[in-house]
């Protein structure tokens, strides 16, 4: 145990409680007391406990050939999943200075793929961000960009390609604005990846965040009148299949046959138009831009029958639970992978520039005399806390005083005593894998599965 305060507590000792949709916000004494969420009682989590030690074990042999070879970030990203959020990791003590009340918060995984509740921070914080320190006060569009089924496979068995996709994109873009222009112009992009469909499938479609118009070399901005969504979807095609080409991943003749195909399946959709200084809309697209591939509102898990129904927008998707981890595993990116990129105006190029002259987007006002460690940690935390839920969780539920950070505890003696002092210590530890009997004969008897995904369960259950 050691004792911290805000000049040496680092991004490990900040829990992340901000947990959307898992948090809870109630009234006590007239004042709003934040509480954190509790993991373990979540279905994604009881699914990842029960089943990921089996999922591991037997991926080769059942999903390598259909969801390619098992990588190592997988597993350790559903360990660290597993210890997020639980006391018996690790937590900082938040304490009121004049009533003496105290709380524990327990740390985070700091995921950004499989766990809904970092996940959700992390899209709040991207959209604070974005809002605040890269878009410009002009309108903008949101745009969607999609392919054909026939060559996703190859952005699934080789993800270093999705970087073409996001070059594509916007390449298509900077030259539809090139062309309605005469002088040198270019748009400001951002463009997110995404790999997931309604029913966790693997669907790379990428979503982008571009401006309304094009800045010229001194940062004038001249708006779009109109913008031919048919132009743009050709040169996105054309594009896509001459890289696809030039790795010698497909033949001039499945270009010719995508080609003669009267829906080539490429597509570009404009979500939405965003008026200039609409700062919530803005939040809400760059949110969404990063969300999670997975919603614990539309999952539930019946572990009797080892059953996963998932609520997609149209249709009920059912799933066992390998292949439910199989599919979710796709999703998750590899270590240094960047799934969001900037592109023209918004590049990291052009906004290093403008920052060393001086020219910045918007000012960052914080009325609070903090110092600059402090308003780091509180706009990651308690201020996003207050965002959401209109709830400062630094105020004391009790007598209203500024609550502060007094220690985070690692050390595992002490995390132990201070827990069985509090009565937290009996908690259920992880269970073991269920045994798998008659619940596998049940799953060729339900309404339906993925078929494009799960593997032949009658073949699977003789193996077992």
């Amino acid at each position: 145990m050691f004792v911290v305060n805000e000049s040496n507590l680092s991004d490990r000792c900040i829990p992340s409680i901000l947990q959307l949709r898992s948090g809870q916000a109630l009234l006590r004494t007239g004042q709003r007391e934040y509480r954190p969420r509790n993991p373990v009682s979540t279905p994604l989590y009881k699914i990842v406990e029960d089943y990921w030690e089996m999922f591991i074990n037997t991926y080769d042999d059942k999903f390598q050939e259909k969801y390619g070879f098992f990588r190592p970030v997988v597993k350790s990203e559903m360990e660290k999943y597993l210890n997020c959020g639980i006391l018996r990791n690790g937590f900082i003590r938040i304490r009121c200075p004049e009533c003496k009340e105290e709380y524990l918060l327990p740390f985070s995984c700091k995921d950004r793929c499989l766990c809904p509740s970092c996940t959700a921070k992390r899209s709040v914080l991207f959209a604070d961000f974005i809002a605040n320190e890269v878009i410009e006060p002009v309108p903008h569009r949101h745009l969607v960009f999609s392919l054909p089924k026939i060559i996703r496979p190859y952005f699934k068995f080789d993800r270093k390609l999705i970087t073409l996709l996001s070059r594509c994109a916007y390449e298509s873009v900077k030259e539809i604005c090139q062309s309605l222009f005469e002088k040198s112009v270019m748009p400001g992009m951002i463009i997110a990846v995404q790999t997931f469909s309604d029913n966790l499938g693997w669907h790379p479609h990428l979503h982008a965040l571009m401006t309304d118009g094009v800045f010229d070399e001194n940062g004038k901005f001249y708006p779009l009148q109109h913008i031919s969504l048919s132009y743009i979807k050709g040169v996105f095609e054309q594009e896509v299949l001459i890289g696809l080409r030039m790795k010698e991943l497909i033949s001039e003749e499945t270009i010719k046959l995508i080609k003669s195909w009267q829906h080539t399946g490429f597509h570009v959709h404009h979500e939405t138009r965003i008026s200039a200084g609409d700062t919530t809309r803005i939040e809400k697209v760059a949110s969404y831009l990063i969300r999670s591939p997975i919603s614990l509102e539309r999952l539930s898990y019946n572990d009797q029958n080892a059953n996963i129904t998932y609520r997609g927008k149209r249709d009920i998707y059912n799933f066992h639970p390998l292949t439910f981890l199989a599919q979710l595993s796709l999703h998750i990116a590899n270590h240094g992978e960047q799934m969001v990129r900037y592109y023209g105006w918004y590049s990291n190029k052009k906004r290093g520039m403008r920052r060393k002259h001086g020219i910045l987007n918007k000012p960052i006002i914080l009325s609070e005399d903090l110092t600059d460690y402090q308003k780091s940690c509180r706009k990651r935390w308690a201020a996003l806390i207050r965002k959401i839920y209109e709830v400062d969780p630094l105020i004391c539920p009790k007598c209203g005083a500024m609550m502060k950070i007094v220690s985070a505890i690692e050390d595992d003696i002490a995390i132990h005593k201070i827990l069985s002092h509090l009565g937290l210590l009996n908690s259920r530890n992880r269970s073991p894998p269920p045994v798998i009997t008659t619940p596998w004969e049940k799953e060729s008897t339900c309404s339906f599965y993925t078929s494009d995904y799960i593997p032949d369960i009658e073949v699977y259950c003789r193996d077992i």
